[in-house]
């Protein structure tokens, strides 16, 4: 299927989408700025490797540390946002996977089916490795990198093999917990129990003026902290998720559109129209047929 996929509610990541378009895995080694300074999606699982430097990465209701041994898979066209913590730069390996090549391409192996199918299982994998392990996986990412820049003779098969050795390396790691700074612990923490109490009730009434009196904080420290995690106001991270669960719907369910602008929350029809194409540039109907 072509990448007709608009994001364009937020910071869209269409450069994900071709690379997965022209060939379904890319390996990358960044140093730089972070492309990407809000929440966006795109199709494919991504693999978020840190290195050096100290970050946090926001996927869905979740937020996790990026230190030095960290690995977040990221599963396709769920919100994320990473963003540096400090001034060093984050040293990082972002491997984009196609959803259909993760899906099918090690069917012929059931061990190595088995161990991806139980890694994509987890709600959200999260490892931190040892400076020992995390130097194995350099080495695979960087192998993976130099086969897919100079194809040589074979290389699709030594990409097959690498991330299979990837995969059961990451699959009899026990997924440790995310880890922050004490200093960030209780302002991260309750920015997730917003996170996950906004994106659990999405599809109800939410009153968000009145979510301070939930969380026993002020309205102005809870707009303020929400803001500082996520790039977001609430109201616009909620608008944004809402919008988003509808493209998931539009693309994979036979609903109605207005069933679909009341499962994800919008009560009024014809708001729910004006804020899809305000966000997307289409109207839902339109997104539908793109995306088939």
């Amino acid at each position: 299927m072509e990448s007709h996929d608009n994001f364009s509610g937020y910071p869209s990541d269409d450069i994900t989408n071709r690379f997965l378009d022209d060939f379904p895995v890319h390996c990358h080694f960044r140093d730089g700025m972070i492309g990407q300074n809000k929440m966006h999606a795109h199709r494919g699982y991504e693999l978020y490797c840190c290195l050096e430097g100290h970050g946090k990465l926001l996927v869905a209701d979740r937020m996790y540390s990026l230190l030095p041994g960290s690995i977040v898979i990221i599963k396709p066209h769920v919100l994320h946002w990473p963003s540096v913590v400090g001034t060093r730069p984050l040293h990082r390996v972002v491997l984009s996977l196609d959803e259909r090549y993760v899906q099918s391409s090690f069917n012929s192996s059931p061990g190595i089916n088995s161990c991806v199918r139980t890694l994509l299982a987890e709600p959200q994998p999260y490892w931190r490795f040892s400076a020992v392990k995390m130097a194995t996986i350099r080495e695979l990412l960087l192998q993976l990198a130099r086969e897919l820049a100079d194809q040589p003779v074979f290389y699709e098969a030594a990409m097959h093999h690498l991330l299979a050795e990837l995969f059961v390396i990451l699959a009899r790691e026990q997924y440790g917990p995310a880890e922050s700074d004490e200093s960030e612990n209780s302002t991260f923490h309750l920015a997730e129990r917003i996170l996950r109490y906004l994106t659990a009730n999405y599809a109800d009434p939410i009153e968000v003026s009145r979510l301070h009196e939930r969380f026993n904080v002020s309205r102005s420290h809870m707009y303020d902290l929400f803001k500082q995690a996520t790039g977001h106001s609430l109201n616009r991270f909620l608008m944004l998720y809402r919008i988003n669960q509808a493209k998931r719907l539009l693309m994979d369910t036979p609903l109605s559109v207005t069933e679909i602008a009341s499962a994800v929350g919008f009560g009024d029809l014809s708001h729910f129209f004006h804020m899809f194409k305000s966000e997307t540039g289409c109207t839902p109907s339109a997104y539908r047929k793109q995306a088939h």
